[in-house]
């Protein structure tokens, strides 16, 4: 059967845009053929093709003009087999009739709802409402939330992007009269609380609006357009305060006073843009288990989540119940939340202020924290098993990848890390859920690897790709956050480990998803970047403010001159230009100039004499040697000497790493690739600290900010990369290239782990790898989808390869699409 049916990376998507979108499905047959036709009229194709090229990568659009606001379905067929699905072609433009709105008065209204009846006098076959609500909306259709987004429109810099949210509301309009409402609250749009980050004072700032159009089709053909404008009335919202950071407030006792005609706004400076990613969604609840602290009831659900608590309770009039949130309780057994980065009191605290009724509920709407527990004070009534649920809410982005072996411990890593990675994803990558949401370059960068073997996070990396190139400057400078409101360039910038993210997702995102129409669309800005780079250079290097950032012990940057990391990454984006000028059909040779030059000055200025060290400081640093190792910076005749002298070190430390977040995903890579296979077993399997088993002996369930147990952030991933270890060489499988076209299955057979797998959801179909061992024996299970080929090699293992299996001029085993047994001995 056919499956992964998308429109441009979306599965019924609501308003594609562009006239050529790319078709793409995971190929399980022979000889495919497409067919586009719209909805309405089965029997008129407007595209037939028997061309497909490669659709797991994308079949782009080549038939008559898809109309606008219009629904089409699709279907492929392959031998025996078919498949269909349906997108829509967004509007000619958005918007059309509508007008953007607010309230009289901007911030004295707190919560702006907005409202207008609608009267339908003949039966609707279609009604798409179109909403943009900055800066956050929640549209509801006679009392029932219009879809079940959370936190939505999604995050951007406002003045460049502006996203709207199409929802079909088809079934919600019967004949009669129906009232369309929108709440407004603040987001990233007017963040109330001064930070360091400038969220308080950004360029796009000013009232809170929206613009809506509601398209009605009816049965007997006929169209309507609905759209925002004065005729709309406005009135309070019971909820007084809202803040990313802050929390929310809400007063059920608040009358909403008499409604007032809404103002016209104008229209932020951003383009409007479809959403074309998954929205955030709630995707988990569970309750707690109490326990009484004085006078406070402190609820502990068990993991780490990011969310909010959906509150029931028969809170006396006009009390208020004070919702504090965190991810670890103090000595005492309270909750205190707290960030050095935004002004105030009050951090991750919800408050409602009840009306005596029976059973009042309520939840937050415009603001999410990062919690496993939750302290409860002023309740009027003792908590039971309703009156708290938590709610996780995340992008709601598949998750294709599950890894698995005979070590428990690196199976708590690896649904740790994955847990992790969930509670950042808030329509960007994010650091942490608690104390800043923002997408930090280099938490993104380091984690890429590992967060695409886990979740289908094509679409929603893609939209960042977009938040990055809306942050660069005119002279192609890149902010260490993006989105930003101009806040980090020049603030621990310049970091290349951190914004060289940019060239180097956007071959990433290929690697993985084979989209070529990202290489182009992203090439020019992709270069103006890397042209500020190296004009940037001091003494022929680059500079770093960061670096290899929260070794143990440092609580920020080390002592250590950045400069091999910073090079390091900086060459490998240079040669990933290269790499996607080869692609598009482009020059990229200056790039690959400049990328040898770098080596060659690193080389002079850090190799020490004896050719058997990085130098980056007085001390020996694990990370510059394991980087080097890793990223091939080593001359060939150095390399032995060099990852000798790194395995000396992590002994003479009692078989512990000395690390921060660049040397997390390097080390063991380092020391496995080089022949101390065993030590990098050791030091994963470590629990004292400085390790990953340490945090877990301490009650962690997520990945951790720091090594020590007084970690700022519990919910950090980009310390969390030795699975990215786990999975490319524990359980040995590695992307290729072009959508997954090529893979390598390579396990290292350490210790006395006697199997490992990992299986992925590509975009052609399942990967997978399984390897075990029974005393000298070994058995390898290799499953390559169609359109696809994996190159077999084993460490130490004299492979036997089954019939069918082709071996390369390198003498490494080929195979095709198929599930592969390969048999084999440990060599000596």
């Amino acid at each position: 059967m056919t499956r992964r049916l998308r429109v441009d990376d979306q599965p019924a998507p609501l308003a594609v845009a562009g006239e050529r979108p790319r078709f793409s499905w995971a190929v399980t047959g022979p000889d495919a053929r497409l067919s586009v036709w719209p909805a309405d009229a089965p029997d008129h194709p407007v595209w037939q093709s028997d061309e497909v090229g490669d659709p797991a990568t994308g079949v782009a659009y080549a038939g008559s003009p898809l109309q606008p606001g219009t629904r089409y379905r699709w279907r492929v067929e392959e031998g025996d087999g078919r498949a269909e699905a349906e997108f829509r072609t967004a509007p000619a433009s958005f918007p059309t009739v509508g007008r953007w709105i607010g309230a009289p008065g901007g911030a004295e209204y707190g919560e702006p709802v907005l409202r207008r009846t609608v009267r339908i006098d003949r039966p609707v076959t279609e009604a798409i409402w179109y909403v943009c609500g900055l800066g956050l909306h929640r549209p509801s259709i006679d009392g029932r939330p219009a879809n079940d987004h959370r936190l939505s429109p999604p995050f951007a810099a406002f003045d460049r992007t502006v996203w709207y949210v199409p929802s079909d509301v088809t079934d919600r309009f019967g004949i009669g009269e129906h009232e369309l409402e929108i709440t407004l609250g603040n987001g990233f749009f007017a963040v109330p609380t001064p930070n360091v980050w400038d969220w308080h004072t950004p360029p796009w700032l000013g009232p809170l609006r929206v613009v809506a159009e509601l398209e009605l089709r009816y049965a007997d053909g006929s169209r309507e357009l609905i759209g925002t404008d004065e005729s709309w009335t406005v009135t309070r919202g019971g909820t007084t305060l809202n803040c990313y950071y802050a929390g929310e407030a809400y007063d059920a006792t608040v009358p909403p006073g008499d409604p007032e005609p809404a103002v016209p706004l104008d229209p932020p400076a951003g383009v409007l843009r479809p959403q074309a990613h998954p929205p955030v969604r709630v995707t988990w609840t569970g309750g707690p288990t109490w326990t009484r602290v004085g006078d406070a009831w402190v609820a502990d659900f068990g993991r780490t989540i990011a969310g909010w608590v959906r509150l029931r309770t028969d809170q006396a009039a006009g009390a208020e119940v004070m919702i504090t949130y965190a991810e670890a309780v103090e000595e005492d057994r309270l909750l205190r939340p707290r960030s050095v980065h935004v002004e105030g009191d009050r951090f991750q605290v919800d408050s409602y202020r009840g009306n005596g009724e029976l059973d009042q509920e309520w939840e937050p709407r415009y603001s999410y924290k990062g919690f496993r527990y939750v302290q409860l004070d002023g309740l009027t009534h003792l908590p039971d098993a309703r009156t708290l649920t938590a709610c996780a809410a995340h992008n709601d982005v598949d998750r294709v990848g599950v890894f698995d072996c005979a070590e428990p411990l690196f199976v708590t890593f690896a649904e740790a890390m994955a847990r992790t990675i969930s509670n950042n994803l808030h329509h960007l990558p994010t650091d942490t859920p608690v104390y800043e949401k923002n997408g930090w370059t280099g938490d993104a960068q380091l984690g890429a690897p590992t967060m695409i073997n886990f979740f289908d996070l094509q679409s929603l990396l893609g939209k960042w790709l977009d938040d990055l190139r809306d942050g660069m400057t005119s002279e192609g400078a890149l902010p260490v956050i993006a989105p930003t409101a101009g806040w980090g360039y020049n603030q621990l910038a310049p970091s290349p480990e951190w914004t060289t993210v940019y060239p180097y997702l956007v071959r990433e995102l290929y690697r993985y998803y084979g989209d070529r129409g990202l290489l182009d669309d992203h090439w020019p800005a992709m270069t103006r970047y890397l042209d500020w780079e190296l004009d940037k250079l001091v003494d022929g290097l680059p500079v770093s403010e960061l670096g290899d950032y929260l070794a143990p012990g440092t609580q920020g940057t080390g002592p250590d001159d950045s400069v091999l990391t910073a090079t390091a990454f900086l060459i490998r984006a240079l040669r990933a230009a290269v790499e996607i000028a080869d692609l598009i059909g482009t020059d990229g040779a200056r790039f690959g100039a400049a990328a040898d030059e770098l080596h060659d000055r690193l080389l002079r200025r850090c190799l020490a004499p004896e050719r058997d060290a990085i130098i980056v400081g007085p001390h020996y640093s694990q990370t510059a040697n394991a980087t080097a190792l890793v990223h091939g910076l080593i001359p060939d005749d150095a390399v032995a000497a060099v990852a000798a002298r790194l395995a000396a070190d992590v002994e003479e430390r009692g078989r512990h790493h000395n690390v921060g977040c660049i040397g997390a995903q390097t080390l063991l890579k380092a020391l496995t690739w080089n022949g101390y296979g065993e030590l990098a077993l050791a030091v994963a399997r470590q629990r004292t600290y400085p390790s990953w088993g340490y945090w877990f002996d301490q009650g962690a369930d997520t990945m951790w900010e720091f090594w020590e147990d007084t970690a700022r952030s519990r919910d950090h991933y980009f310390h969390g990369t030795v699975v990215q270890w786990l999975i490319e060489d524990l359980a040995g499988l590695t992307c290729g290239d072009h959508g997954w076209r090529t893979f390598q299955v390579r396990p290292w057979l350490l210790g006395d782990v006697d199997h490992a797998s990992h299986a992925v959801d590509t975009v052609r179909g399942r990967v997978g790898v399984r390897w075990s061992r029974t005393g000298g024996r070994v058995e390898l299970d290799v499953t390559v989808p169609p359109g696809a080929t994996a190159t077999v090699s084993v460490p130490g293992v004299d492979l036997e390869p089954p019939a069918g299996v082709a071996v390369d001029a390198a003498g490494e085993f080929v195979a095709s699409s198929g599930v592969w047994r390969f048999t084999g001995s440990l060599a000596g």
